[in-house]
């Protein structure tokens, strides 16, 4: 199902649709009802906090808050700060109007500041774990290893040991602990090749700094190839191509290499991002089926490939894997075909590789969908 441009979202996403008016309007209309019972002083400060989280908001915007963060995520904490307000207004409502007794005054209003220090208090205790990636609780990155037997019709040889990395989404809460333990993992496993996956960045390429470090280590242990993601074509791809090439990694946009050595012989395609005008997939023409390894950014451009141009093994991001995975429900939103989880999926004759990535989209957080480095080996 797609709702607001979002694939493979699960359907119960359909109830924000009257949840974000309900929270938008029932204060506004709870001040409107009940203005007698709230008291002209406290009415007259709910009037103030609902006119001015909506001002601070547009000063945000005016402030490039968005171009800095997620805009899924600001507007998330805008609807989070108005629910707030909301069941503060509902607290005071019950509390009923002014009392006659100043003392009596003072004490209601003493509580009304302790339930606004505790609303207040609980928010701000969300922040940790928004930040899901950071602190020593956080279970970090891990590894997923998959073996696979090559193609009898594919050239014979030693095994070929791949590295997929995806999805950094640099200047939006990549914590530098996962390019860390991603940098150990990829080292410990000691792989011939490695896989960039694409979207380097969130909004601004300056960003990718953070990144420079990594890949410059990464190329150092075995040749990084890498494609665009879409947050990259958003930017600028030559640009993104160009810090690829700086710091020692290969980019293919709709280009293939021959990887030769030990393990026989490969052929490495690399597509377009899904969302690019060209998407012809120009570089699986003439390419071999049985030894064909396809390096894309979106699961869509697998899916949607004829069965006649089918790479032997293709290997994605994009997804992270849904980010947020609850039980029974699976992701929220997977952003791409439901059937398709992080690690080894076999649909509709494709065989698939999906990474989670090792960043964060929309929102800094992840429920059991830990960031992965996915290791495979083809026998």
């Amino acid at each position: 199902m797609t709702i607001l441009g979002f694939h493979g979202a699960h359907p119960l996403l359909l109830l924000a649709f009257p949840l974000v008016p309900a929270i938008v309007l029932a204060g506004p209309v709870l001040m409107w009802r009940c203005r007698g019972r709230l008291g002209r002083d406290r009415h007259r400060l709910f009037v103030r906090l609902y006119c001015g989280l909506p001002l601070a908001a547009l000063v945000a915007v005016a402030l490039g808050v968005q171009d800095v963060i997620s805009r899924l995520f600001f507007y998330l904490s805008l609807l989070a700060a108005l629910a707030v307000l909301d069941v503060l207004l509902a607290l005071a409502v019950m509390r009923g109007g002014r009392p006659a007794g100043g003392a009596a005054h003072d004490g209601s209003r003493r509580r009304f500041l302790a339930w606004g220090t505790v609303a207040a208090a609980g928010s701000l205790a969300v922040v940790p774990v928004l930040r899901g990636g950071e602190g020593e609780s956080s279970p970090g990155v891990i590894e997923r290893r998959i073996e696979l037997t090559r193609s009898p019709k594919a050239t014979p040889g030693k095994p070929l040991r791949l590295s997929l990395i995806t999805d950094l989404h640099a200047g939006f809460f990549l914590p530098d602990s996962n390019l860390e333990q991603a940098l150990a993992l990829v080292r410990g496993f000691g792989p011939d090749v490695i896989l960039f996956g694409g979207d380097l960045v969130e909004y601004h390429l300056e960003t990718a700094a953070q990144t420079s470090p990594f890949f410059k280590a990464l190329a150092a242990v075995a040749p990084v190839f890498a494609v665009l993601g879409n947050h990259d074509c958003y930017i600028d791809p030559e640009a993104v191509c160009a810090f690829h090439r700086r710091n020692g990694v290969i980019p293919l946009r709709d280009s293939r290499v021959e990887l030769s050595g030990p393990w026989g012989r490969f052929q490495l395609c690399g597509a377009r991002d899904y969302w690019e005008r060209d998407r012809r997939m120009a570089c699986l023409d003439g390419a071999d089926p049985d030894s064909t390894l396809l390096l894309a950014h979106n699961p869509q451009s697998v899916m949607e490939l004829p069965t006649a141009r089918l790479p032997w093994l293709s290997l994605v991001g994009h997804t992270h894997g849904g980010q947020i995975r609850l039980p029974l429900m699976g992701p929220l939103v997977n952003q791409a075909d439901r059937r398709l989880g992080p690690g080894l999926s076999e649909v509709d004759g494709r065989r698939i590789v999906l990474s989670a990535g090792l960043g964060f989209a929309g929102l800094p957080i992840r429920v059991d969908c830990p960031p992965d480095v996915t290791n495979v080996v083809l026998l």
